[in-house]
């Protein structure tokens, strides 16, 4: 099994405004236009409008906290693709999730995530390294340098924030979910963790089915504990007998099929969206990586 090189990451400066609540009792304040001092806008003076308040002055009720606790949801940015047909499948996406993508085209989208993952927040984003587990051989630097380029993201960096192993058989891959990337997803402040043809090394006509169940299981378990710090996207490029047992782990699922008008994706799983689908050219994918975010 292959080693985790070494990444760096970058932090992201985000500017929030104030929200101004009693000192007395804690509740918010309605923010008004404040007297002005030259460019300078003072804090609105209030009083309280809690009758249990145990403030009277107006003046003691300004209590200015520097987190915004209230935000419209529209305003946070969130990963995305940057592919409008897929993430119109998957949006509300939230980090804390399992996405799995089946069919030979999700070998694509895995290198694409790893590329947007870098990009910042603003830009749909997660200002982020990548882990990049390869159970298939499916790794494709020169796919990756070319969302790269596309997005005008020198392909040296990027190449340089994905940290990648190769594994060669079942027991290498449950050993390194199960026990060793939740580690290596915080040391390395990794939020994407890549799991590029998951069922790769299942395919031995030997193995018996109880055991690679057995295995898929402690796999599973490993995947969920992940989830709580890093958004995870598995992959199924190839049919494999245990698809549908790793498509019942997915927060959200997309299969990914040809069809006669091109690329049919369809969101399965256990989403608590409704089943939808859409349909594109495959080219368009190759050509996804933008820094605008979506749109």
């Amino acid at each position: 099994m292959g080693k985790l090189r070494y990444l760096y990451e970058q932090g992201v400066d985000v500017k929030e405004e104030s929200v101004y609540y009693c000192s007395g009792c804690d509740c918010v304040l309605k923010l008004g236009g404040g007297p002005h001092a030259g460019n300078v806008v003072r804090p609105p003076v209030s009083s309280c409008t809690n009758h249990d308040c145990p403030l009277e002055s107006p003046e003691q009720t300004l209590a200015p906290r520097p987190e915004a606790l209230f935000r419209p949801a529209s305003s946070i940015p969130h990963f995305a693709l940057g592919f409008p047909p897929l993430d119109s499948l998957l949006r509300p996406l939230s980090e804390k999730h399992l996405l799995v993508f089946s069919g030979d085209q999700s070998s694509i989208v895995a290198e694409l995530a790893a590329f947007r993952a870098q990009l910042p927040v603003e830009s749909g984003g997660l200002d982020s390294p990548v882990l990049f587990i390869d159970g298939g051989n499916r790794s494709d630097p020169y796919l990756l340098s070319s969302f790269a380029k596309q997005g005008g993201v020198g392909p040296r960096s990027t190449m340089r924030r994905v940290a990648s192993c190769r594994v060669f058989t079942l027991y290498q891959l449950a050993e390194l979910v199960s026990e060793r990337l939740v580690g290596a997803a915080e040391n390395y402040g990794a939020r994407l963790v890549v799991l590029a043809d998951v069922l790769g090394t299942f395919n031995e006509p030997e193995l018996d089915e109880r055991e690679a169940r057995r295995i898929l299981s402690g796999i599973s378990e490993g995947v969920e504990e992940l989830k709580e710090r890093s958004l995870v996207i598995a992959t199924l490029p190839s049919p494999n007998k245990y698809d549908g047992l790793v498509m019942s782990w997915a927060d959200a699922a997309i299969s990914l099929s040809h069809s006669r008008d091109g690329i049919r994706a369809e969101r399965l799983g256990r989403s608590s969206l409704a089943p939808a689908a859409v349909t594109f050219k495959p080219n368009l994918l190759l050509k996804a990586a933008r820094t605008g975010g979506p749109r």
